[in-house]
């Protein structure tokens, strides 16, 4: 993982956490939510708090909660603003994530002065007790909480100075007067701190995906009428039944890309192509790169030339290990490039390559079909590292080492990818 890591693709947006006192301030955090400490004298956190260290440590990825149903999220420094999102338990906490720093951007500054931030995304359910409960979440409470109960502290204080100023004779009550004081003592002038963070709904829940039951993808009935639970680990029972109230399938069934046909949400394009010709390129060329894998001397893929890359072809179509998906591909992206019409007789073949989200869906649900299509094809890498980089982690660490300096670049010449995918 070191080249990943030096290339800013894996680790990159994480905060350093590097001293006694930051340590300290999210231990307390922990104490606060009722988790265990950490042992750890430093460890990196994500934009929510999370630590790849820590989860090490625990060895519990989901160490940040109380079971799938409560998950929490720690803010020691402004920075996390910055931060990405490694284990998100629902893919929404990237939205609220947004949400918590656009609204309270300067109020987390000034409380990180002093302690730590902590928020409960409250789903008005204890525990999920089966997949289908996934499908009653309709809001999150977005709470937040501080380690010296600083928010309250502020509230109490001005409401006990206005008291003091407003109230006839406030002066004389001396039980008014010693409140005043202790306050002061305790926490200081609050006064004029930047420290009203007010809790808040947040409802943009359409579809999403869910570490839960060891991987759900939730389509709630807003989407396409009746609701639908994807099994990640292929345990449904009834996948592919359609005469219940809710629809359910497995990630492997064969049934589930129909149904994403007939319901609009998936759909094949060669203009999807047009727009972005950068994930035709690199579709060609991964067919290329993992075709290449299969000779017994490697080949550096970076910097190959116009002359050395015609070379290859040759000779991985003379050892019949280049499938006809490579020169379907090539075909297609010739008459896109001179606005040709396309022959579509062996469209049969490349069928996979072609599947995206229609444009017309809501962001967020356009995100989740990504995911999906990124899991159950896996035909490009630039949409794999996009929408499932778990996997793609996993996936990295069995490649020789120049496919995955390949890949590096590959990722890089094409960073901005994410935003075209989803806008």
């Amino acid at each position: 993982m070191l080249k990943l890591i030096q290339s800013g693709l894996f680790g990159g947006q994480l905060f350093h956490v590097a001293t006694k006192e930051l340590v300290e301030r999210y231990n307390a955090c922990l104490d606060d939510i009722g988790l265990e400490r950490t042992e750890l004298n430093e460890f990196h956190i994500d934009g929510w708090g999370w630590s790849p260290e820590i989860a090490d440590e625990q060895q519990n990825k989901q160490y940040l909660c109380h079971g799938s149903a409560n998950p929490y999220a720690i803010i020691i420094s402004p920075e996390q603003q910055q931060g990405s999102l490694y284990y998100p338990y629902h893919s929404f906490d990237w939205d609220i994530h947004q949400q918590v720093f656009d609204k309270y951007a300067k109020q987390i500054t000034d409380i990180t002065t002093d302690c730590g931030l902590w928020l409960a995304l409250d789903q008005d359910i204890s525990a999920y007790r089966s997949p289908q409960d996934l499908l009653m979440i309709d809001v999150v409470k977005v709470q937040f909480k501080t380690t010296k109960n600083l928010i309250t502290a502020a509230r109490e204080q001005r409401e006990l100075v206005r008291t003091y100023f407003d109230r006839p004779m406030a002066w004389a009550d001396p039980e008014l007067r010693r409140k005043i004081g202790e306050s002061g003592l305790e926490y200081g002038d609050l006064r004029f701190r930047n420290l009203d963070v007010l809790p808040f709904p947040f409802t943009n829940i359409r579809a999403f995906y869910t570490t839960a039951f060891d991987g759900l993808y939730v389509l709630r009935d807003t989407v396409i009428g009746k609701p639908v639970l994807i099994h990640q680990n292929n345990t449904s029972t009834v996948s592919g039944e359609l005469e219940h109230a809710h629809v359910e399938f497995n990630l492997n069934d064969p049934a589930l890309v129909g149904y994403l046909f007939s319901k609009g949400l998936v759909e094949h394009s060669f203009a999807h192509f047009k727009e972005m010709p950068e994930l035709l390129d690199h579709e060609l060329d991964l067919l290329l790169a993992n075709a290449s894998l299969k000779l017994k001397e490697p080949v550096e893929l970076t910097d190959l030339s116009d002359s050395k890359k015609k070379g290859l072809i040759h000779t991985l179509q003379s050892k019949g290990v280049l499938g006809e998906d490579y020169f379907e591909l090539e075909e297609v992206k010739r008459a896109l490039q001179r606005d040709e019409a396309i022959d579509t007789k062996g469209e049969a073949a490349i069928r996979d390559h072609l599947i995206h989200p229609v444009k017309d869906q809501d962001p967020q649900v356009r995100t989740i079909i990504w995911q999906l299509i990124a899991n159950i094809f896996g035909v490009n890498e630039l949409v794999r590292y996009t929408f499932n980089k778990p996997d793609f982690y996993h996936r990295y660490k069995t490649w020789p080492d120049h496919f995955q300096r390949w890949i590096i670049t590959e990722l890089q010449e094409n960073h901005g990818i994410f935003r075209k995918l989803t806008a």
